[in-house]
């Protein structure tokens, strides 16, 4: 490279929501975007843009299609550059490297699809920190570079380079782009500009002859101001005469022209081995907005196991995997992982989107589990049952024993209840719980890897002993002896496998008195409010001994503080690793912040924090460095190193190390500033909170032991209620994996049916001929990347797959398998008497849907959906059937009816063949939590969400944004050969499907949470009303932010 090189790098950062809803990004910031760089293309040739985020090219396809065309175009003639890799610029912290590996996945699948592009970098200008698993992630997806400019806002490391090298936790490294200024600067100079021309200076040192410089606009899209621009393409008119070339280049060109030159210039980049988080703005964010973030990590376990499931039900039983079902559900998550979303810093109304999609996920996720297990359960043998059949699935890849939970009805059991195998093995059980008819059973069981193994469930008493003890001072199983002191915290974990003590003082909910930031209330916390012990601990309320079984022992424990009130329950089960504990918190302690304290007898300098994609250690805390992020764990092991102690986090993010034997995570922080009135931060997390988290100890120096009982505790195996019929099997297996290697996803490729399978290495040393075998043997393997893109054939041993593993390194491979080839001829869809256009175009929409008068748009009407496993199609004529009465007759065999239908009126029951089901509403939302300044409460409905349209239309146009909702209801037929509709006007089906199957297969516990009932009553004093109203009326005296506007339009509806 004869001259030096500027890349100027145009973009236009678009927040999904943050200081607004999604609804006025697609209303205004999307269509700004568009039109504003068209009109920057016609004036200025040279000039190309960069924008990032497959979602945001989704979105301006629904609901500006035109445009979206004529940008397609500009793709093509290389002026509009797809840049990012991903489906979502979103949060680096706290979502799991399965699902950034998916966000790129998917990114890239967008763009190569619908333009022939793939970009190879991250486009992070706005994320608030990195962790060091990220450069490992990103070599793993096939990526060359990381961007980002927000390292100036407090980098705990400072900046590390302009452009350099940077490894992650694997060994493996990214070119980074980190200082590349401000990406709302505009231009006016280019060469002659200082810090530009201090970077071309200082990266001589390293014989690199380039730097980069943003030009934009940010947060609310649109275009680089003209002025910018036309300096950039002044600047590229003097090429020719300058020994200086500038560019207006693709975000991720820079990395390839890296990436191209010679070794010996390569090799003298200067290199970053390490994270780089923030020092404050970001750490808020690891906690605040909870709920958002515990439906994440569930979205996240849940996925998993659907699509393990699937797979199975996909190879041994010809079921057709639910492929576009799971993306969906995929996408609506990764979409709430943006940077200002899970993290939980935008305007409280976006909150009630983000958290319905959440639970829309969660309820399809589910569902498509479910529907799996249903097809697998038809080779399983549950005859042998006397009592209730029940299915255990263990998604993971290891044998595992450990406690399951399934609600069966009550009269099943009486008073006493034992589990057996089909050889008459017998399993510890005990009855937990007997509520509004539902007995829920507890039973400890062995299932084999990735297995499925059938119970019978009998009312009779557990013959199992065990060795568990229950009072309300103490709890004891094979490893622990846990005493309580009389405020109910545990002052003592007695390991009796290692003979040690563990804990130095009592575990405490501390509770610090707390303003938090003034500026960035939800982003940031206060260094100097934290450095310190709290000031304040919850106070014993009530204490007594809720379950004292062979199965399981359990304490619940009531505390206050203020008007908050914190329920947890701590458990030890038979065989058990752990000290479980579970807690729902009622929270209404207004500036002040909960962190749960860890003192251990282990001491160390240093702890040792879970990456999901590796480990980290860090220091005390200190100014620079104080609290930081984590993913399942966090561990200190004594600085001797011969036992250690982990804490185990079911959906907190956010720790603390305040001393050489103190952990301390973040339960809640509400700060007293708002940020912006609609914002409302003073009043985050107000409500209830739920959470948990386990404790254990080990031998030695962390490592494959703390892994397996995080996942373990993360993911418990699921139960399924079934009927009894006749199978191949009473345990079955779909595979193993040898060693201490992780399996951390299995799924149906992207563009193929291969099986995709991703392994990591989980103890930081390398690992010879890790084994991976699947039942039905494999036929031919690739190596492939996360991006599902081809690296090279593999060679099996014996129809299996055998490879080494780096320390902390991830492989993936695609497999053929044999599968079986058999379509499901047990469903059929029955014609509907459709009498009423319920879909319309968008050259001729229209509202005919009465009550909601709108219509659902046939432009993103797919032909068929799959929900918990039926596939419904959709009508071609764009007609429904509204309930006037009508009789549909049924397929000959036909043992259960599959509908897709809708209430247009509220949720409504109705009679169908004289039984009553529940219909929810076509524009309600599922699910919503707690926000106190609207007044509005937690819910989650029932029923199986079947499809949901992301927009509608009216008589105008485009109603954006607004879903519609249709609902999977499943009827008994009993013999009938029809089914009948009610006479109700308000209830719209889509499509029926015809059912001659007569098997039940329900899952068995809940793997998300549930609530109903919930009334508000919450009441704030006269001084704490007199802070709020005067924090509020200056702005609502103009209705600045339309808070006033929103307060209660749109409440619970899309």
């Amino acid at each position: 490279m004869e001259k030096k090189r500027i890349y100027t790098i145009s973009n236009a950062h678009l927040d999904t929501i943050w200081s607004w809803d999604f609804e006025t990004t697609v209303d205004k910031y999307i269509r700004r975007t568009l039109t504003d760089n068209f009109t920057l293309f016609d004036k200025y040739p040279e000039y190309k843009f960069n924008f990032e985020g497959s979602y945001r090219y989704e979105l301006m396809k629904e609901y500006y299609p035109e445009m979206w065309e004529k940008m397609k175009n500009h793709i093509a003639e290389g002026k509009w550059n797809v840049c990012g890799s991903a489906f979502e610029n979103g949060d680096v912290n706290v979502p799991s490297p399965e699902a950034l590996f998916r966000n790129i996945l998917l990114g890239n699948e967008y763009f190569d699809k619908n333009f022939g592009k793939r970009s190879c970098d991250i486009f992070l200008p706005d994320c608030f920190g990195f962790g060091y698993a990220l450069p490992s992630i990103m070599h793993h997806a096939n990526l060359k570079g990381f961007t980002t400019q927000k390292l100036t806002w407090g980098s705990a490391y400072g900046i590390p380079f302009d452009l350099g090298k940077w490894y992650g936790v694997d060994g493996n490294y990214v070119y980074g782009n980190t200082n590349p200024g401000s990406y709302v600067t505009t231009l006016l100079k280019v060469r002659d500009k200082k810090f530009i021309k201090d970077k071309l200076k200082d990266n001589e040192q390293y014989d690199l002859p380039m730097t980069t410089a943003f030009h934009g606009v940010g947060d609310r899209g649109g275009a680089p101001k003209e002025p910018s621009v036309k300096t950039v393409c002044d600047e590229i008119a003097k090429n020719d005469t300058s020994d200086i070339e500038v560019l207006s280049a693709p975000a991720d060109q820079i990395f390839r022209d890296i990436d191209t030159l010679p070794e010996e210039i390569k090799q003298k980049l200067p290199v970053w081995n390490n994270e780089l988080v923030m020092t404050n703005h970001a750490v808020g964010g690891y906690t605040s907005r909870a709920i958002g973030k515990r439906w994440n990590r569930r979205n996240e376990e849940i996925a998993d196991m659907a699509e393990r499931a699937c797979v199975t039900a996909m190879v041994n039983n010809g079921y057709k995997y639910p492929q576009e079902t799971l993306t969906k559900a995929w996408k609506r998550v990764i979409a709430h992982q943006f940077h200002d979303d899970l993290p939980g810093t935008s305007v409280q109304r976006a909150y009630r989107r983000s958290w319905n999609d959440y639970a829309m996920s969660l309820n399809q996720f589910t569902n498509e589990y479910e529907g799996a297990v249903k097809s697998i359960a038809k080779s399983l043998d549950t005859s042998f049952a006397k009592g209730v059949a029940v299915i255990v699935n263990n998604p993971m890849e290891y044998e595992r024993t450990s406690v399951v939970t399934v609600n069966i009805p009550a009269k099943f059991v009486g008073k006493n209840v034992t589990i057996l195998d089909a050889q008459e093995n017998e399993y510890a059980a005990q009855i937990s719980k007997v509520q509004n008819g539902v007995a829920t059973i507890l039973m400890n069981v062995t299932v084999p890897p990735m297995g499925y193994k059938v119970f019978d469930i009998r009312s009779r008493k557990c013959q199992v002993k065990s060795k568990l003890f229950a009072s309300i001072q103490m709890l004891e199983n094979e490893k622990y002896r846990v005493g309580l002191n009389s405020n109910g915290d545990i002052q003592s974990i007695f390991d009796k496998e290692i003979k040690k003590e563990i804990l130095k003082k009592p575990i405490t909910t501390g509770i610090f008195d707390y303003n938090g930031s003034s500026s960035w209330p939800a982003w940031e916390l206060n260094f100097q409010e934290l450095n310190r012990e709290p000031q304040n601990k919850t106070k014993i309320k009530t204490i007594k001994v809720i379950e004292n079984g062979p199965c399981r022992v359990a304490l619940e424990i009531v505390k206050t503080f203020g008007d908050s009130t914190f329920t947890s329950i701590v458990a030890l089960s038979s065989g058990g690793k752990v000290v479980e504990v579970y807690t729902e918190t009622e929270w209404r302690s207004k500036r002040h912040l909960a962190k749960e304290v860890f003192s251990f007898t282990a001491e160390s300098p240093v702890a040792t924090y879970d990456l999901g994609l590796g480990a980290i250690k860090r220091g005390n805390m200190n100014e620079k460095l104080f609290e930081v992020p984590a993913q399942k764990w966090a561990d200190i092991t004594d600085k001797d190193g011969d036992f250690g102690v982990s804490v185990i986090s079911e959906c907190k993010y956010g720790w603390d190390k305040f001393d050489d034997n103190t952990l301390r995570l973040t339960l809640m922080h509400t700060p007293y500033k708002n940020y912006k009135v609609d914002s409302m931060q003073s009043m985050m997390d107000l409500g209830l909170n739920r959470y948990s988290y386990a404790i254990f100890s080990h031998k030695d120096s962390v490592g494959h032991d703390t892994q397996t009982v995080a996942r373990n505790f993360v993911m418990p195996m699921a139960s399924f209620v079934v009927s009894k019929h006749e199978g191949k099997y009473t345990e079955y297996s779909f595979g193993s994996l040898s060693g201490n290697a992780i399996l951390r996803a299995m799924k149906k490729a992207e563009n193929s049916d291969e099986i995709i399978i991703r392994i990591g290495e989980s103890e930081k040393c390398t690992q010879k001929d890790v084994t991976f075998s699947l039942d039905c043997g494999i036929d031919s393997a690739r190596e492939i990347f996360a991006s599902e893109e081809h690296i090279a054939d593999y060679p099996l041993a014996d129809g299996k797959l055998v490879f080494d593993l780096k320390p902390y390194e991830v492989k993936s491979f695609a497999l053929k398998v044999k599968k079986v080839d058999v379509p499901d001829e047990t469903k059929s869809n029955v014609p509907i008497l459709d009498n009423i256009v319920a879909l319309s175009t968008n050259a001729k929409p229209s509202g005919e849907l009465p009550v909601i008068n709108k219509t659902i748009p046939a432009e993103i009407k797919p032909k068929t959906v799959i929900s918990n496993g039926v596939e419904f199609t959709l009508p071609t004529d764009n007609k429904g059937m509204l309930c006037g009465g009508q009789s549909l007759i049924l397929p000959t065999g036909t043992k259960k009816v599959h509908i897709l239908i809708s209430s247009l009126n509220g949720d409504k029951y109705i009679k169908i063949n004289d039984y009553a089901y529940k219909i929810n509403d076509i524009t309600e939302y599922y699910a919503g939590w707690d926000l106190y300044d609207f007044k509005e409460v937690a819910f989650i409905k029932q029923g199986k969400l079947g499809y949901e349209f992301t927009h509608s239309h009216t008589a105008e146009g485009d109603a954006q944004c607004k879903q519609l909702f249709f609902w999977h209801v499943e009827v008994d037929i009993n013999d009938e050969s029809v089914i009948r509709f009610p006479v109700d006007k308000d209830i719209l089906v889509l499509s029926v499907v015809a059912d001659t199957e007569n098997e039940f297969c329900e899952i068995g516990c809940d793997l998300y949470d549930k609530i109903e009932g919930r009334v508000f009553d919450y009441h704030e004093n006269l001084k704490e009303k007199l802070t709020y109203l005067n924090c509020k009326n200056s702005y609502l005296l103009n209705d600045k932010g339309g808070a006033i506007k929103h307060r209660n339009k749109g409440r619970r509806k899309s």
